[in-house]
């Protein structure tokens, strides 16, 4: 029972002896006179003072926090330095809000300051919007629509390890504005800044924008597909004509087929697929080579679809046997029928009626019932005797000549 008490008290002298060394800790003092310059229309230099009644034992580092707006409170990148100032390689367009914190490192009972912060107003007009980009071969093609007319908008880009910012020339091909950068750095830059600079009104008005590698701005070109037969199975090959900036690796192959009103997405890294070939089926395909997420972003528009073999119905040659012979034997009835009545006189012949000479055997030969009971039943045929002209003359075959008569004198 003791040594519960004992315990008890001792878990009660160490809570409250933790209680007792927080109320201790008191704030270090914020930086003091916290001032900023542009040194270009990127990098802008920050400066501040030592906090006051900071103990000469007590060091110190600093943390900045960079806010892409004048609010505050919503995200923000940090860095951390052990001097009075740091460079940051920023962009203006929405304004910026810095707070830079003192931290201790090796200071008694002293926490984390208060934020001192700093607001940079953006710039007074917003000169393009909806920019889109697109990389390729060490190429980046820039678009934008302008918000303002600005006659003399020029596009100006820099990489952070380049001292000089350099100009992109416009390309009047393009239907929207925009301009293509030919620069080799641009494969392997981790950021990108672009400068729009422009007189609006009578003032200069320039916007700057702080962009991702270019690498995550990747667009290839469109894929031909082509499908091959092979044995039992169908061979489906994509071929790229700009898949070789990259490694191999970096190149994904979405694949889309449809067969008998199935439709399959097959992602790959090989660029051919595979796939069991089925003859009453017909196959319809589309590929598309997505830039993969270990090399940075980006896509290509999917291919041209691409059709192999035809759809045949299993039932569909007892469904037409059943439709169709039917159909055919009536028809050829009708047609039949139709040939016989028109021919009937060819194809069933009238016969011609018997000769009086058989009428006249078939007449003699009908006995009456008297006829039956008379001895001369048996009487022989006995023909009807032909009329024959008896009188027969004969003209002279002379020509007729007429006689004149003796005139009286």
């Amino acid at each position: 029972m003791c040594r519960f008490w004992d315990l008890t008290l001792m878990i009660c002298f160490s809570v409250s002896v933790m209680f007792v060394g927080g109320d201790n800790i008191s704030e270090l003092p914020p930086p003091k006179n916290l001032t900023f310059i542009w040194e270009t229309p990127f990098r802008l230099s920050l400066t501040w003072e030592k906090p006051e009644d900071l103990d000469h034992s007590c060091r110190v580092n600093y943390t900045v926090h960079v806010h892409y707006s004048q609010d505050c409170s919503g995200k923000y990148d940090s860095k951390r330095v052990q001097t009075l100032g740091c460079k940051l390689d920023v962009s203006n367009v929405n304004g910026l809000c810095i707070s830079v914190i003192t931290n201790p490192e090796n200071c008694e009972k002293r926490g984390n300051s208060q934020p001192t912060n700093i607001s940079i107003a953006p710039p007074s007009v917003r000169l393009v919007k909806n920019r889109s980009n697109e990389y390729s071969h060490s190429k980046m093609k820039c678009t934008w629509i302008p918000v303002v007319d600005v006659q003399d908008l020029s596009l100006y880009y820099w990489l952070p390890r380049d001292e000089s910012i350099k100009k992109c020339k416009p390309d009047e091909t393009m239907k929207t504005r925009g301009c293509i950068i030919h620069d080799e750095s641009l494969k392997d830059a981790m950021n990108i800044f672009y400068l729009f600079n422009g007189t609006y009104n009578g003032t200069s008005v320039s916007n700057t924008f702080k962009d991702k590698r270019p690498v995550d701005y990747v667009k290839l070109n469109k894929p031909q597909l082509t499908i091959h037969k092979v044995g039992q199975k169908l061979l489906f090959q994509a071929n790229g004509s700009d898949l070789d900036e990259f490694s191999k690796k970096c190149y994904m192959y979405h694949y889309t087929i449809s067969n008998c009103n199935k439709n399959e997405t097959t992602p790959l890294i090989n660029s051919q697929l595979e796939v069991q070939y089925d003859p009453a089926c017909k196959y319809r395909a589309r590929v598309q080579v997505i830039f993969s997420n270990n090399c940075g972003e980006g896509s290509s528009d999917p291919s041209d679809e691409v059709e192999y073999g035809e759809d045949n119905d299993p039932k569909l040659l007892a469904l037409l046997a059943v439709i169709i012979i039917p159909l055919i034997v009536s028809f050829c009835l009708v047609v039949s029928l139709v040939l016989l009545r028109r021919h009937k006189d060819i194809i069933f012949p009238k016969i011609p009626e018997p000769s009086l000479l058989f009428k006249d055997m078939l007449i003699n030969n009908i006995r009456t019932p008297e006829e039956l009971q008379s001895p001369a039943a048996g009487r022989l045929y006995i023909p009807l005797e032909e009329v024959v002209e008896s009188r027969i003359s004969l003209e002279p075959d002379t020509p007729f000549v007429p006689t004149m008569k003796n005139e009286v004198k």
